[in-house]
């Protein structure tokens, strides 16, 4: 009896094919490997290229292009989400984003040549605007400036101008007034808006004040001629008056400001190193003088003080024939405009610098109160105008009158 042909799989024989197609290797060296003959080798070798040059069943071409119809949607999804993530900044708590913005954002990512991106189209859609919209933008972009964006161009740059001119002191009210009086014709919304974009504001004054006010429990009695009315429409009509103090490398300085209730001007003012008396005198004589010394029936309203309730204060009153007025002890609105004055030289001056002498502290001091709040700073209680001008336009419609 001859000898048992061998059997081999389909498997096996596919297998022992792609031996062959997929390392390169001759049919002659592979037969000689696994032991079966050259010429069966070559004739599965032949069944299995055969077979692999067939175009795929339906089922399969079906299979493949949904494949790749998924891998190019997740391609797409990954482009969104990077492009979605790099604008994160724009999508605050779900608000739509300007359109301009959006269209600068989409410039941006056009612009970017690393890797793929998202097309115009889709990044409108996932910005809410509209793809002509961005054309029409691009198209402004190249042409310049329109007259609208020259015109928020020239204005930043006056409000940023009129911001540091204030020593970063105006916000938009003031600032506001500034740029009309320069012959701007401008709304306080839009230099708020500005202000914004270029992310400078104004200085608020803090509500927090120091107390300087010591009590005399043997003075005499004085009554509150003002009730709060400091601004009673005449000049030379109220003046009030408040101690402060102010700190120092030397140790501390006090000052003492007499103010017009109608004008807000600083009309007297004296400094020293203690809180006696004479500071408080050497001001209210000072704005006597200023005032060229008609000081009859004036108001000198303050706090209930040891110093403004003192003999010394109640002779010199007597000789400018001045009437003392106090408020009640720790009620700071019975002197609040003076209390107001404080915090703005506080706040817009004096805290935003040291001073490590008291001779360099009177110098600044001075020069603010004699150059910038008298004269250049803006009250909004005037019609934001300075004490200065406000006087001045007062004392002209009083003379026409």
């Amino acid at each position: 009896m001859g000898a048992k042909r061998k059997s081999f799989t389909p498997q096996y024989r596919r297998d022992a094919a792609h031996l062959v197609i997929d390392s390169g290797r001759t049919i002659a060296a592979v037969a000689s490997e696994i032991g079966i003959g050259e010429q069966l080798l070559g004739r599965w070798v032949a069944r299995e290229r055969a077979r692999m040059d067939e175009p795929p069943p339906a089922g399969d071409i079906n299979e493949r292009a949904e494949l790749e119809r998924l891998r190019a949607e997740n391609a797409q999804l990954r482009m969104d989400r990077e492009f979605l993530k790099e604008s994160s900044g724009l999508l605050r708590g779900g608000e739509r984003v300007e359109p301009d913005v959006a269209f600068a954002v989409i410039h941006a990512e056009k612009a970017c040549s690393e890797g793929p991106r998202s097309t115009i189209e889709d990044m409108c859609h996932l910005l809410e605007v509209s793809r002509s919209g961005y054309y029409d933008w691009v198209a402004r972009q190249g042409a310049g400036p329109g007259p609208r964006e020259q015109r928020l161009l020239d204005l930043a740059d006056k409000v940023l101008t009129a911001h540091e001119e204030s020593d970063g002191v105006y916000g938009s009210p003031r600032i506001t007034a500034e740029l009309r009086q320069a012959g701007e014709v401008v709304s306080r919304k839009t230099v708020a808006k500005v202000m914004r974009a270029k992310g400078i504001e104004g200085i608020s004054p803090r509500s927090w004040h120091p107390v300087t006010t010591i009590v005399d429990p043997s003075a005499h009695s004085i009554p509150d001629l003002v009730e709060r009315r400091f601004d009673q429409g005449e000049l030379n009509t109220v003046w009030t008056s408040d101690i402060t103090y102010l700190a120092t490398g030397e140790g501390w300085l006090y000052l003492c400001a007499v103010r017009d209730g109608c004008s807000r001007r600083v009309i007297g003012y004296a400094f020293s190193d203690s809180l006696h008396t004479d500071v408080v005198e050497d001001a209210l004589r000072r704005a006597a003088t200023f005032r060229e010394g008609d000081t009859t029936g004036v108001i000198f309203h303050a706090d209930r003080g040891c110093q403004y309730t003192s003999d010394q204060l109640d002779r010199a009153a007597r000789d400018l024939k001045v009437r003392l007025s106090v408020g009640r002890t720790g009620v700071c609105w019975d002197n609040a405009q003076q209390e107001s004055f404080w915090s703005t030289l506080k706040t817009e001056h004096y805290n935003r610098y040291e001073f490590a002498t008291r001779a360099a502290a009177i110098r600044s001091v001075t020069e603010w109160i004699e150059t910038v709040y008298n004269r250049r700073r803006r009250h909004s209680a005037l019609g934001n105008i300075s004490p200065v001008a406000f006087e001045r336009r007062f004392n002209a419609a009083a003379e026409a009158a």
